[in-house]
């Protein structure tokens, strides 16, 4: 019996490990040339598409192609948005160009304050867009992760150690 709970517990872990692997989206070109050197791709409407990807705190991280005159609240408005307990006023850039990689820092929450649209960069193909979670963001995920920890040590505790 206690290796029968042991076995489910463990299958239930892993089924919300990979859960949390599918919730990643990569959202495939609406169709017209897929040339991976490309930075530019035509779309079913001969609109000029460019890939960019969105990571961290946004309601649909993954991959986007988008219109080449995407702005950066545009494109996390296409990401569903910001998810809750994320950061607005550190959002990353992170740029490849020839000379090397450079990260630009936007404070989203300085431009829905001001409205002043140069706050808010242009994409260019291939950024990576990284919306970090806040503090209490942190402090929430460690909490679940000992409270889990928690539950499989009751659960051993009483099978093993009150079982013998």
């Amino acid at each position: 019996m206690r290796r029968t709970i042991l076995i489910s517990l463990l299958l239930i872990f892993e089924s919300a490990a990979v859960f949390a692997q599918q919730s990643q989206r990569i959202i495939a070109s609406p169709g017209g040339n897929m040339d991976r050197a490309a930075q530019y791709y035509i779309g079913d409407a001969n609109e000029l598409l460019m890939r960019v990807n969105v990571w961290g705190r946004v309601m649909k991280p993954g991959q986007y192609f988008v219109p080449s005159t995407t702005d950066l609240i545009t494109l996390i408005s296409a990401a569903g948005g910001p998810a809750d307990k994320s950061r607005m006023d550190n959002v990353h850039i992170v740029r490849s160009g020839e000379g090397g990689s450079e990260v630009i820092i936007v404070n989203i929450k300085k431009y829905l304050k001001t409205g002043d649209i140069r706050e808010i960069p242009q994409l260019k193909p291939e950024d990576t867009v990284i919306v970090s979670g806040s503090l209490w963001y942190l402090v929430s995920q460690v909490v679940s992760v000992v409270a889990q920890f928690a539950i499989v040590a009751n659960v051993y505790y009483w099978l093993v150690v009150k079982g013998a």
